[in-house]
């Protein structure tokens, strides 16, 4: 059956900051050091350079998340116009996934100057994906803490750095033919990284437009100030060679400015962020898989859900792809090239889809700027595609594995079409006729059926005459869902009728799949103008609790003050 689905929007601002620089800011931690291996002390051109291209898109994504409120990642905003479009966005931003996975974990390991680090960094990958079995919630909380704590650490090395940085920088002029400096800017375009994920999030804003507005500029005028003041800072240590402490530069300028105690500060708060950022990537891949296969685009077998709610096989293909791509490639500057060509491929696909989109109001000049950005991104990715082979060979298999699934999936759902004159619709659910108005109105919660929780709300329901609504939450760990969705049946609506229909009460039964449970519960109560909200006391372990949160806090956070919360322990 198909079921609209709940459209939680919990995150503010400044969550939304969090998480955002949780993917978008720890660029800052591995591009200074990619960039002066490359360019050595004439990088600084090509920092400021690619500060401005990341404005520009910047710029352009505010926009894009103003237009597509529901979400506006490259697979939502570009289905409208072209699904293999889209299915091409969809799968280049998988590739990017995989790779920021594999890039943000590693470097951590770096920070941390743990031996062999391409070893740890598949160890804590398959930790991560262990935890999320879970389906971890409330990360914009942890994120906030983490961005904050990195961010004080950054301004710490700009302060003591700042004398010396900004009087005794070394900057020498680019080298080379234009060609030479535009493959170098190419090199370690990252600071680009995670822009895209915004437009993923707008779906859950309080105000999308608003939300996402100040998230990107917060985090946009710190990747820029960190990039050039941290940048002079670099340039500033005389005698440092390109190559050197390419993995941790950031690390190395907290120990070299302030001191040997404080590189193990930046360590530990860079490295812990982007953990969280490789964490991100995971949800984010997962996502990708099941809107997918929502949209029949990827085999039905990657919608299957454990008790969690989380999708099982997505989970596990999200876990072990960065694991293979770390136990063939476990450099940091090879890592990047594989992550541009993702990154900017679905980038591109997103804008230059947007603005040649007649169907949305757009003024001149944003449109023009979009356009713009389009076309140097498009640039930059036929550059990377051509001169970085093993980036193209990545791509390229990413693509063969997703559209050939995609491919399967086609012709199995055209071995399963059943031809319209064939299609047996289901009988209408019958409903007692209401003699009068009802007293009062209850919602009933549940996730599963419980026959004693059911009973209980159908006789408190009975004396006091009430209108009883029966709401089935589907909980599915997949923070951007589709407007509406098919979901198999298990009979359990029957089974609930006929209670309610013996017991002789005014009964509604509502089935709705959702992200965020409390929220969804507090939405509905205050939809039906309910008096009374009925949930069972669940058990659950305390590794469950931390992880996800618990339901009745946020239940207690949503739900308006004038509606009883009654907990049946039964």
């Amino acid at each position: 059956m198909e079921f609209a689905t709940s459209r939680p929007r919990v995150l503010g601002w400044r969550r939304s900051a969090a998480l955002l620089d949780g993917d978008w800011g720890t660029s800052v931690a591995y591009v200074m050091g990619l960039g002066f291996a490359l360019a050595g002390y004439s990088s600084f051109y090509h920092f400021v350079f690619m500060m401005v291209l990341t404005t520009i898109v910047a710029v352009n994504y505010i926009t894009i998340c103003r237009l597509n409120p529901h979400g506006g990642g490259v697979y939502s905003s570009v289905s409208h116009r072209s699904k293999n479009l889209a299915v091409l966005g969809a799968l280049l931003l998988a590739a990017d996934y995989i790779v920021t996975m594999a890039l943000s974990i590693l470097d951590a390991c770096h920070y941390f100057d743990l031996p062999h680090p391409e070893f740890w960094a598949i160890a804590i990958i398959a930790v991560i994906g262990i935890v999320n079995w879970y389906g971890p919630r409330h990360s914009g909380g942890l994120a906030l803490v983490i961005s904050g704590v990195t961010l004080i650490a950054l301004l710490v090395i700009i302060v003591y750095s700042a004398p010396t940085a900004l009087t005794e920088a070394r900057i020498d002029p680019p080298r080379g033919t234009i060609g030479h400096n535009w493959g170098i800017f190419v090199g370690f375009v990252l600071s680009l990284s995670g822009i895209e994920a915004i437009s993923n999030m707008t779906g859950l804003m309080r105000d999308p437009s608003r939300d996402s507005r100040n998230a990107i500029l917060s985090v946009l005028a710190k990747v820029i100030i960190a990039n050039i003041f941290l940048g002079l800072a670099m340039h500033a240590v005389q005698g440092l060679n390109p190559g050197d402490h390419k993995e941790d530069m950031l690390r190395f300028l907290g120990e070299h400015y302030v001191g040997p105690w404080f590189g193990w500060i930046i360590a530990l708060s860079l490295g812990t962020l982007l953990i969280s950022a490789g964490n991100t990537a995971m949800n984010g891949l997962i996502s990708v898989q099941f809107l997918m296969a929502v949209d029949k685009e990827l085999p039905m077998s990657l919608r299957r859900l454990n008790r969690h709610g989380v999708p099982v096989l997505p989970l596990i293909i999200t876990t072990l792809t960065p694991i293979v791509v770390l136990l063939f490639i476990s450099d940091v500057e090879t890592l990047s090239h594989l992550y541009a060509i993702g990154l900017v491929g679905a980038m591109t696909i997103n804008l230059g889809s947007t603005a040649t989109d007649r169907t949305v109001s757009m003024k001149k000049l944003p449109k023009l700027l979009m356009i713009i950005s389009a076309v140097i991104l498009l640039i930059i990715e036929i550059s990377i595609a051509f001169e970085k082979y093993e980036a193209t060979i990545f791509a390229s298999i990413v693509l063969a594995v997703g559209l050939s699934a995609r491919y399967v999936a086609r012709r199995r759902q055209r071995a399963m079409h059943v031809p319209a004159e064939q299609a047996v619709s289901e009988p209408a659910m019958r409903r007692r006729k209401r003699a009068s108005m009802p007293a009062a109105k209850y919602l009933l919660a549940m996730k599963d059926v419980n026959d004693r929780l059911l009973k209980f709300a159908i006789e408190e329901a009975r004396q006091r005459k009430a209108l009883l609504f029966i709401l089935r939450i589907r909980e599915i760990a997949v923070g951007a869902l589709p407007e509406r969705m098919e979901m198999h049946v298990n009979g359990a609506e029957e089974r609930i009728e006929r209670e309610c229909s013996e017991a002789g009460i005014d009964f509604q039964i509502i089935s709705i799949p959702s992200y965020e449970v409390g929220y969804t519960i507090a939405e509905q109560a205050a939809t039906f103008g309910v008096d009374r909200v009925i949930i069972g006391a669940t058990k659950r372990s305390m590794l469950e609790n931390v992880l996800k949160g618990s339901v009745m806090r946020s239940l207690s956070q949503f739900l308006p003050e004038d509606v009883q919360l009654v907990i049946f322990g039964g």
